[in-house]
């Protein structure tokens, strides 16, 4: 590049200044024609101006800012012409309409290039969100799930010391169920007379048939109460009942096999059976 330019090639090299995408040694040689050029020196400035709102234009508004340039600067040779200053000429006249169109190109693309970094960006932020959003709801199941644990070995130890208060409590009285029959069933009978609970654990008792069930009974001079049905799990049971009852009336317990759901007196075999105490 020559250390010197004409008036038409600094003019049509004003863009490139602007936008700062012209190489040190040509924009040296601008600079020197634009300190002794008062035309390219306004131009320069209104380019620079146009560039320094480049960050908030979008593709469109670049291609408007195109026409805006290219009619600025037809019109200020129209005012010229009719002012009687000199007018330039047809060949300048095409360098500033290429130079217009030009310049409107360099926008429309870096404006391109920002939208494109500006979608990428939300797209990210976006993504991000959605990670936190998962990782959050992570963390709340995770959270869900401990105190679910913790309610369930809560209840699990509750249960654990409501049974064994059932079966050692200072008001607790324990008889002894028992049969004559060969590979005997047998139980124990847990009677909390504070808390009118009744616990019956039972061993070896015989396989149902279907449609059958076991059940309790609490025999009082009058009457035969009962205390619920139950199933057993390779001849075991745990029986509980809750059952106000005078220990003055309680004469026996006992055990037979009723039809599934139980009856409302004993109709069955007698499987154990003990005297109260």
């Amino acid at each position: 590049m020559k250390d010197t330019m004409t008036h038409d090639e600094a003019f049509a090299a004003l863009d490139a200044v602007a936008l700062d995408a012209i190489d040190p040694h040509e924009r040296e040689a601008v600079m020197a024609h634009v300190e002794h050029c008062a035309r390219c020196g306004e131009e320069l400035a209104e380019l620079r101006e146009t560039t320094a709102l480049l960050a908030f234009a979008s593709p469109a508004t670049a291609i408007d800012t195109r026409e805006r340039i290219r009619e600025r600067l037809m019109s200020r040779a129209g005012a010229k012409r009719l002012r009687g200053e000199p007018v330039v000429s047809l060949d300048e006249r095409r360098v500033i309409s290429s130079l217009a169109w030009r310049r409107a190109e360099w926008i429309a693309i870096a404006a391109s290039v920002l939208l494109v970094v500006s979608v990428g960006l939300l797209a990210s932020i976006v993504r991000d969100r959605e990670n936190i959003k998962n990782a959050l709801k992570s963390q709340i199941a995770s959270s869900e799930h401990v105190r679910t644990s913790s309610d369930s070995l809560r209840s699990m130890i509750l249960h654990r010391d409501s049974v064994i208060a059932e079966l050692t409590g200072k008001n607790v009285a324990m008889m002894t169920l028992t049969s004559s029959a060969s590979h005997a069933p047998f139980a124990h009978m847990f009677w909390d007379h504070a808390r009118n609970t009744w616990v019956m654990v039972a061993h070896d008792m015989p396989d149902l048939k279907p449609g059958r069930t076991y059940q309790l009974w609490l025999v009082t001079p009058t009457a035969k109460i009962s205390a619920g049905t139950f199933e057993t799990k390779n001849g075991e049971a745990m029986v509980r009942a809750t059952y106000a009852l005078d220990p003055k009336q309680l004469m026996a317990l006992a055990v037979t096999e009723e039809p599934m759901g139980g009856m409302p007196q004993p109709t069955g075999a007698m499987i154990i059976a003990a005297q109260a105490h």
